[in-house]
């Protein structure tokens, strides 16, 4: 523009000038520098002193080298960014006749300077997207200072010196920072940055509606995850096993009501039940069918052990539990040897804890449970096994013998049992309804009850969670709580329970009562509730945690699977996935989200993407239970310590923590076979 306003005003002056008479005309181009020799980057300062006799200088061009022409009468911060010797000309013309004088001179540019070091950091460590990076520039200059600073986030520039930036998209990013320092020395840092998913993603990846049996319907059984994560298992009250490809590819199904469980008895409800199955270390799916409606003389309910994989969906071996035997919110705790399982509503001469040997499906142990059952079991690693009742009976404590079986430790003289989610004074206990019991860091176990006022008032909830240490729970003695804490919402025979984050952080699950929401509330490590979260709709499950520390949980009402901050409780994401969702999410260690359903009168499974790269480590969702079984991202890698004394030593299954693992926390499915007792007959079955 200035060289085009300069050309303008030349020809102008011609113009004006050429009807004068002649004169001698000329001109003589000069200039001069304030130096011989220059630094990089040092400024030249030019000095035009050309002259003209009987005209005007009407244009000068400055060639400054390497290309670059200036128009301007005395061109201004002149530099050079690199070492050698730069001719510059100037060439001025007069406003008559279009005189020309032209002048060179050669100046010397040396570099002396010590370039600078771009360098910079960001905060936090971990990017995702959505969610805003600080990056803080940690540049030097040894012989001088940075000046400027050129930042670049993809397509995105920046000349702040400690820019903030948000990445709108997953995936690798160049992020570069170019410095220039007072001399003009340059130089450029770049790296990749692996951009994760944000928060407040939540993406379907496929769903499959996978039972169409009549009135099938999904209550309380959640995805389970083969151990390498490489395969789902989800199963319906219409009695079919299948099996899914972590892509959503249909591989195989398998008929566990078969041999005995009937569709036809299918009506619907809970009486029909075929709850979330358990996977075995090996990748063998243990499941269960059972049918609830007492005194109808069919609906014969029975485990499988079935194989698992690309290969699988053939029947290890089978065992008829007996007519009408209930499975309700169960999965079968699965150990190194053994599989642990609580029934009700079995047979005459039938108990309802029993211990099967995994590999042949033989009972080896069985006891009474009061009330029946109608939560789960929890094997520890000092062999105590803690298994769920019905009713308000708390949760029944068995302790190895020491030759392979379990017994329970006593009863008080009044007759009341010594079970976890008792009073300790009035005998009185909590009612488990159907929750799973877990355990945690140092082994603590963590039960949620529904209140029935023994320790915390019913006004501060309708439900209570209790913490005890299996450390202090002595065979021939009541034990004590280390705390206890109520919890907003009811807790009554929905499949609820707790789940455990990374820091020890409980998190309980409780069911709409009244005006009361369902909430998700967290517990301290210590037994103080740090925050109460309260749901649009109900909850009938479980929550899961993620390896970022976030909760997710399903809600039954809206259809919606609902992710937490772990800080607060605050809402980060929902995704709508069905109609109705009457179980608990399964997070893989691929950090795949499961979530069984019904979607158009369907069973359905969805598969959901999220932040998440993983499971919660302390304590995490794969098998059969949709809210912790597994606790290591690598647990075909992993073994566990052994209890140091008697048989129950070898039941442990391979763990990171200080508590067992492949034990489903929540419903479940047991397979056995070998020889059992249904009503007063000894039956003989084949592996």
């Amino acid at each position: 523009m200035k060289r085009f306003i300069y050309m303008l005003a030349a020809f102008a002056l011609m113009g004006a000038v050429s009807c004068q008479p002649d004169e001698e005309v000329a001109v003589h181009a000069s200039f001069t520098t304030d130096k011989e020799s220059y630094d990089v980057g040092d400024p030249v300062v030019l000095t035009n002193t050309s002259t003209a006799e009987n005209a005007l200088i009407a244009i000068c061009k400055w060639e400054l080298g390497k290309g670059v022409v200036s128009y301007e009468t005395t061109p201004e911060n002149i530099s050079y960014d690199q070492a050698g010797e730069y001719v510059i000309k100037l060439t001025v013309t007069s406003d008559r006749g279009a005189k020309k004088s032209s002048f060179e001179k050669t100046i010397r540019v040396v570099d002396n300077n010590i370039r600078p070091v771009a360098d910079f950091t960001w905060s936090p460590e971990k990017v995702v997207a959505g969610e805003p990076v600080q990056f803080t520039d940690r540049s030097t200059d040894e012989d001088g200072e940075v000046v400027a600073w050129e930042w670049k986030f993809g397509t995105t520039t920046s000349d702040k010196q400690n820019p903030e930036f948000t990445f709108a998209a997953q995936g690798a990013t160049e992020v570069s920072l170019t410095v220039t320092d007072n001399k003009k020395g340059r130089n450029t840092k770049t790296v990749t940055i692996d951009v994760g998913r944000g928060a407040i993603s939540l993406d379907l990846l496929w769903s499959y509606p996978y039972d169409d049996t009549k009135d099938a319907y999904v209550f309380g059984t959640s995805p389970a995850v083969s151990p390498d994560g490489e395969y789902v298992y989800v199963t319906s009250t219409g009695y079919s096993l299948v099996c899914f490809t972590k892509a959503g590819e249909r591989l195989w199904a398998f008929d566990i009501g078969k041999d005995g469980a009937s569709a036809e008895n299918n009506s619907g409800s809970i009486k029909v039940q075929s709850p979330t199955p358990s996977v075995d270390e090996d990748g063998t799916v243990y499941a269960l069918a059972g049918f609830n409606e007492p005194n109808k003389g069919a609906g014969g309910s029975a485990f499988y052990a079935v194989s698992g994989g690309a290969g699988g969906g053939s029947q290890v071996w089978h065992v008829n539990t007996g007519v009408n035997t209930s499975f309700r919110f169960l999965s079968p705790a699965v150990t190194e040897k053994y599989l642990f399982i609580v029934a009700r509503n079995v047979p005459s001469g039938h108990q309802n804890f029993q211990v099967y040997d995994k590999s042949s499906g033989d009972l080896v142990d069985e006891r009474h449970v009061n009330g029946g059952s109608y939560g789960g079991v929890l094997p520890l690693k000092n062999g105590m096994v803690i298994a769920g009742t019905g009713g308000s009976h708390g949760m029944r404590v068995f302790f190895p013998d020491g030759a392979g079986k379990w017994k329970f430790s006593c009863v008080k003289s009044n007759g009341r049992e010594h079970n976890y989610g008792g009073s300790g004074k009035d005998a009185t206990c909590e009612a488990p309804n159907g929750t799973q019991p877990a355990s945690g860091p140092g082994g603590k176990v963590y039960i949620l009850f529904q209140n029935q006022g023994v320790r915390a008032d019913k006004s501060l909830g309708g439900g209570v969670v209790y913490c005890y240490d299996p450390a202090k729970t002595v065979y021939g003695q009541t034990p004590e709580p280390d705390w206890y804490c109520p919890v907003k919402g009811d807790c009554a025979q929905s499949g609820m329970g707790v789940a455990l984050g990374e820091d020890g952080t409980v998190y309980a699950a409780t069911q709409k009562t009244g005006s009361v929401a369902a909430h998700v509330t967290a517990i301290s490590a210590q037994g103080g509730k740090s925050w109460e979260h309260a749901a649009d709709g109900d909850i009938n499950g479980v929550p899961a945690v993620d390896d970022q520390g976030f909760v997710y949980y399903n809600d039954r009402t809206t259809g919606k699977l609902v992710k937490l901050r772990p800080e607060d409780g605050s809402r980060v994401a929902e995704i709508k996935l069905a109609d109705e969702l009457r179980s608990s999410p399964t997070i893989s260690y691929d950090g795949t989200i499961y979530v069984n359903g019904m979607k158009d009168d369907k069973p359905t499974v969805f598969a959901v993407k999220g932040a998440a790269e993983g499971c919660a480590a302390s304590w995490s969702q794969q098998g059969g239970n949709p809210s912790k079984t597994s606790i290591c991202t690598d647990p075909l890698k992993i073994r566990d310590e052994r209890a140091a004394s008697h048989d129950a030593a070898h039941f442990f299954r391979p763990s990171c923590m200080s508590f067992p693992v492949k034990f489903p926390l929540y419903y479940g499915t047991v397979a056995g076979t070998g020889t059992k007792r249904t009503s007063n007959t000894i039956l003989n079955f084949s592996r």
